[in-house]
């Protein structure tokens, strides 16, 4: 009987130290919004996919500029990633975003530091899109990142981007993201 009230004692320390880690890891995911001013992507060019991924077909849209782009700012029709007149009617099942070397993450403390973004040199950073698209119409890829989510803090203190991003279209000719 004592064996088996200590083994319960335990348990319940056992529990007590769960639930503080859980806390606390709360509490630093709370500390954590905000800390970003700006996730910079250096884009060079885009592709698009608007057949099933295992034809690999990709088309360049040569209507869009490349440039920096701030994917905090990315998400409405004012300021979007991209804008292009070049999709053919149907469905834009994803965009591939082929960037430069100079992405970049500004903290909120002002310090400007190197953005790692795995592949995106190379086969691109992915957005996935799967909505409809009008043919040889100015329409925008919307993206909205979440960057306490979608920007991984490593212990070493450089920071990368995750690979996929999730987007969605707005049909007309906004301002900006050529």
């Amino acid at each position: 009987m004592l064996a088996s009230s200590l083994f319960f004692v335990g348990c319940q320390d056992a529990l007590q130290d769960v639930t503080v880690q859980t806390q606390t890891a709360a509490s630093d995911a709370k500390k954590k919004i905000e800390t970003y001013q700006a996730v910079n992507i250096d884009l060079l060019r885009v592709e698009v996919s608007q057949a099933d991924e295992e034809n690999g077909n990709w088309t360049s849209l040569t209507d869009v500029s490349p440039g920096m782009r701030n994917l905090l700012q990315t998400g409405n029709a004012s300021t979007p990633l991209f804008t292009s007149s070049q999709f053919q009617a149907g469905t834009l099942k994803q965009a591939r975003l082929v960037l430069g070397p100079n992405s970049t993450i500004l903290l909120s403390d002002g310090r400007l530091l190197a953005l790692d973004t795995p592949s995106g040199q190379t086969s691109g950073l992915k957005v996935k899109v799967n909505a409809p698209v009008l043919g040889n119409q100015a329409q925008s890829v919307l993206v909205t990142i979440d960057p306490n989510w979608q920007v991984v803090a490593r212990g070493n203190g450089t920071y990368g981007l995750k690979p996929v991003l999730q987007g969605t279209i707005a049909t007309g000719n906004p301002s900006g993201g050529g």
